[in-house]
């Protein structure tokens, strides 16, 4: 939607501040861009405004990337970096207007002019190394900067732009902190961040930057990023090459810039003032020095950094007293552990028995609540639930769309006694409020790490439910997909029960055929090898896989692979470069130690079954394990049920379309086929 939904009283209040927005330019992940007039004593000026609707953007952004967003854009006054006009909020709307830059962004340059000179990509780099070395100076790392963040003005200056992601890089006691989260473009991204480990920000920047001049001067990309693994090698490897029809005419103090900044040790990597005193800057004498507006804002920024080192040492000075509209943001700066609901919503969670206490937990998009439960029409006993909450404004629309249908779903369809236990589900306008039995010993993960390695026997039951609540899963043709520790949780009996399906989904199609599975699904650690790979995959024996880590963290308290990067965890898995901790290894049986290799099996093909699993020696070492309970047998027919009732139905409809097809004039069948020559599946 280009159009901008504002109503009167919003048009109002541009209008009497001089802002009138003109047309849709450009979208964001969480805004869009306006061509905007602002008019002041007779004299209209062009700015481009970003509107932030915060009703319909993810909570962790409104939270926290925006009121970041909003600190660092109010502290910035570079030639060189984006020059904002003025910020404001009305209701769930922030409207934060720029200077608007005429001819576009660099991308957008390059595209369509092709190649940039050396000698105009000299110029540009130096601009941008200036606003780089001016955020850094202020401890601000940008953490986006990417083609389509370098904006042109009417006269060719470059200004970098865009600071969604951007953050401060030390902490309240002046000490450089690491970033943690995956930001900006996977083309741009540094390799320490592929690695999925905290890395320090500041150098990405500068990783990034190098990515920028590299297409400037080549129209291309350095790196082949259609997949992650792939890409991650190429970068270590340093195997990037300047096309052809430039190669030969770049300078090799260019080349050498561009190989400081695509350094793979971000250690080695040049910074900015390494950059803006290199050789190659020198090469052109004007750029060797600072203009007086170029000065003027390094010195601001050196000042304001010895400021940002007086508020760190006290306390009562915060950044956020800098903006005068601060009170109007403060209730997005802080997360609260408290759910806040409406008087309504109070009223129909009492009405049906629901009393909401304090909060446990938090995932991606739900918080998890200890809540209290008395039947209103009956004298029954409190009784204790967690409540999933989702709220669906704040969640990403292909979350909403995707992932939380097929969760609830699940819930509804799945009752095995070693699945957690759906105790209901209702909606109230955007709210999901899913009660869930409450689990009194927490998680596995937990358990494990205040009590230490799970003993065999006691692994062996744990291993023995949760196999049987796959087996249940997999026998409706659903797969879990996110089996982890977090997610195996421990009643007061400890009993284990499987948790968390937001991830979950069918394994085969309305014909009841297998189907691939494409998303990279779970946490990395417990990941199968397959997944890692990065093309489709059977979901179900990925499912083995998880469970197997997970059994291995039950017997050592310990992962079995080191994950810190992507390529090398793959090439363990492959290699099976994994142990038992030598001082559990001698007291674990050698039909234990058997299954848990079976389970980490890297070729999933070869990978044990569930029901193997069920039935294996390690397992029947335990006698009492080999007889299922009433409830588990129940369970288990009635999925073989639910198979067998689809199977019956997929055959009855095969039946009647062929009938009818049969009873088609011969004309029909020549003049209705179609060439499928075309149609073959890529995979």
């Amino acid at each position: 939607m280009t159009e901008l939904k504002s109503t009167t009283s919003e048009e109002n209040t541009l209008a009497s501040k001089g802002y009138k927005l003109l047309k849709y330019l450009g979208e964001g992940a969480y805004a869009k861009v306006y061509l905007t007039e602002y008019l002041k004593e007779n004299n209209k000026v062009s700015l481009a405004c970003k509107v932030i609707e915060t009703a319909k953007a993810p909570k962790d952004f409104v939270v926290k990337f925006l009121p970041r967003e909003i600190d660092v854009l109010i502290r910035l006054n570079h030639p060189h970096l984006i020059h904002v006009h003025s910020i404001f909020q009305r209701k769930t709307k922030y409207y934060i207007f720029m200077r608007y830059s005429e001819n576009g962004d660099l991308l957008g340059y390059i595209l369509k002019n092709g190649c940039v000179s050396e000698n105009q990509s000299r110029v540009w780099l130096r601009q941008l190394a200036l606003g780089l070395q001016y955020l850094h100076e202020l401890e601000i790392t940008h953490r986006d900067i990417k083609s389509e963040n370098v904006l042109l003005t009417a006269n060719f200056n470059v200004k970098l732009s865009d600071f969604g992601f951007s953050r401060f890089c030390i902490d309240e006691d002046d000490q450089p902190i690491l970033s943690e989260t995956y930001c900006g473009s996977m083309s741009y991204a540094a390799p320490e961040i592929l690695r999925g480990k905290p890395y320090l920000p500041k150098p990405t920047d500068l990783w990034s930057l190098g990515v920028v001049l590299f297409v400037m001067l080549n129209k291309s990309m350095p790196f082949d990023d259609t997949r992650m693994k792939k890409l991650y090698e190429q970068q270590m490897g340093k195997k990037y090459r300047f096309r052809s029809r430039v190669a030969g005419i770049l300078s090799l103090e260019c080349k050498s810039v561009v190989k400081h900044l695509l350094e793979p040790d971000p250690g080695l990597r040049y910074n900015a003032t390494q950059i803006l005193k290199s050789e190659w800057i020198a090469m052109d004498s004007r750029l060797t020095t600072l203009n007086a507006v170029e000065e003027a804002a390094l010195n601001r920024a050196k000042e304001g950094r010895k400021r940002l080192s007086e508020i760190h040492k006290n306390p009562a000075k915060k950044q956020g007293d800098i903006w005068d509209d601060t009170q109007r943001t403060s209730s997005y700066r802080v997360l609260d552990n408290d759910l806040r609901l409406s008087g309504s919503e109070q009223l129909t969670l009492a009405s049906r028995g629901y009393k909401i206490i304090k909060k446990i937990n938090e995932g991606s998009y739900a918080k998890v609540y200890l809540a209290e439960y008395r039947n209103p029409s009956k004298s029954d006993k409190l009784v204790i639930l967690a409540c999933k909450v989702i709220d669906t404004n704040t969640a990403p629309k292909d979350f909403v769309k995707k992932f939380l249908p097929r969760e609830i779903d699940m819930l509804i369809k799945l009752n095995h006694p070693h699945l957690v236990h759906t105790h209901s589900i209702f909606q109230r306008r955007y709210k999901y409020f899913i009660f869930l039995r409450f689990m009194e010993h927490g998680d596995l993960l937990e358990y494990i790490l205040q009590n230490g390695a799970v003993q065999e026997d006691q692994a062996r039951i744990w291993t023995r439910q949760l196999s049987l609540a796959i087996q249940y899963m997999h026998e409706l043709e659903i797969a879990h997909r996110d089996i982890k520790c977090e997610n195996v949780l421990l009643t007061a009996n400890k009993n284990a029960k499987l948790s968390d399906f937001g991830f979950a989904r069918t394994c085969v199609d309305k014909k009841m055929k297998d189907v691939h599975s494409e998303t990279f699904c779970g946490s990395l650690s417990y990941t199968a090898p397959e997944i890692l790979h990065g093309c489709p995959y059977f979901p179900k024996p990925t499912d083995i896989w998880s469970l197997g880590v997970v059994v291995y963290v039950m017997l050592n308290r310990a992962m079995p692979f080191e994950d810190k990067h992507i390529k090398q965890l793959y090439q363990a898995q492959i290699n099976r470069n994994w142990r038992f901790r030598s001082r559990y290894a001698d007291t674990l049986s050698d039909n234990c130690k058997r299954l848990v290799a079976l389970m980490l099996e890297p070729n999933y093909q070869n990978r044990i079954k569930v029901e193997q699993i069920i039935s294996s020696e390690w397992i029947a070492m335990d006698s009492r394990l080999l007889e299922w309970t009433p409830q588990e047998t129940l369970a288990f027919k009635k999925a073989k049920e639910e198979r067998s009732h689809l199977q019956k139905k997929l055959e009855s409809t095969e039946l009647i379309k062929n009938e009818k097809e049969s009873c088609l004039p011969e004309k029909s069948l020549v003049n209705n086929s179609i060439d499928v020559t075309g149609s073959t599946s890529s995979w």
